[in-house]
């Protein structure tokens, strides 16, 4: 099974990338393929794929933040056209639109949101649309600001959804498949100084993952209302967990939550609006930027930035705890696992 893993190329707290890892991963086992591809890109640290696979989407998350498309197959991946600007700075998460004409993007320095066409050969024209978001919340240090951090459409009711850490909303807007323009339909608070990061979606209810509260909450998405707040982790005196990513298990029973400063996934019952911490299972590493479990459903991937290393589990059917497989890849600053 193929997989992209995106990486930091400016470093940090771990090794610079040389760009993303190809890889093949087969339970458990995880093997890049070739050297490491878009090289040139600025921290491509968050990837999308087209329906059909053939074609890469990378952010370039750096001040003058744009988005690149390349196709992929058997050899290496190869541009498509020119990037293109978000109109914003520091994009850190992008999707395609389920009609396959756009692709949409955070940008977390900017807290805006664009919209780019994709041509029929998948590369990507100018934005019709920026949006930026107005407001802040009570952290002075976090919420100076907007700071959109995932756009992500709701494919039952057809909203594309947009979580700002910033301004602790998550907004629901429409995108006209004619203009490639977003219209407001609505916005949902959370809680003051929650910070929210990235959700998932089953049926009427969205998963939100916030990075200050380090919760989950719980929205109903015909209500448009907060039903739940659970915690991450146990409060065990290490402070804030500041979650990354959220994750549904392939039967609906679990979500999985990295937690970054206390360095391990949480585990969390699911049924409907009746959410419940179960387990916190140490990563295997520092700073799990991001996770994501393989098509079946099978084993998990943890992606641990900061000790430049990918971690392989393999997920306990009854429990749904992770269970580590020994299984670990060393490669520079990993920030997103992609399948396709």
């Amino acid at each position: 099974m193929r997989a992209f893993i995106g990486a930091a190329t400016s470093g940090g707290q771990g090794r610079p990338a040389a760009g993303i890892t190809v890889a093949d991963i087969e339970k458990g086992v995880v093997t890049p393929v070739g050297e490491p591809a878009l090289r040139g890109v600025g921290n491509p640290m968050y990837l999308a794929l087209s329906d059909d696979g053939r074609v890469l989407y990378a952010i370039h998350e750096v001040d003058d933040g744009a988005v690149s498309a390349w196709a992929v197959g058997d050899g290496a991946p190869r541009p498509l056209g020119e990037p293109r600007p978000t109109g914003g700075n520091g994009p850190c998460h992008l999707s395609v639109h389920p009609s396959g004409r756009y692709l949409l993007t955070a940008d977390y320095g900017s807290g805006s949101l664009s919209v780019h066409p994709i041509g029929a050969d998948g590369s990507l024209g100018d934005a019709t649309h920026v949006v930026r978001h107005e407001g802040s919340g009570p952290d002075p240090d976090r919420q100076d600001g907007p700071h959109a951090h995932m756009i992500v459409t709701d494919t039952e009711r057809g909203h594309v959804l947009a979580a700002d850490l910033g301004t602790d909303t998550v907004y629901r807007y429409v995108l006209d498949d004619a203009t490639g323009r977003l219209s407001l339909a609505d916005e949902i608070a959370v809680a003051p100084g929650a910070g929210p990061r990235h959700l998932v979606i089953r049926g009427r209810y969205a998963y939100v993952v916030t990075e200050l509260a380090s919760t989950v909450t719980v929205v109903d998405l015909t209500t448009a209302e907060v039903v739940a707040d659970v915690s991450t982790h146990v409060d065990d005196g290490r402070g804030p967990s500041y979650p990354s990513a959220i994750r549904l298990g392939a039967d609906g029973r679990f979500l999985y939550v990295a937690n970054r400063f206390v360095d391990d996934i949480a585990v969390l019952s699911v049924d409907g609006p009746d959410v419940a911490l179960v387990a916190n299972v140490p990563c295997g590493g520092g700073h799990p930027r991001d996770l994501e479990l393989d098509p079946s459903g099978e084993y998990l991937y943890v992606a641990n930035q900061f000790t430049d290393q990918l971690a392989s589990f393999r997920i306990d059917r009854q429990t749904g705890r992770p269970e580590p497989t020994g299984d670990v890849l060393s490669t520079p600053s990993p920030a997103s696992i992609l399948f396709g």
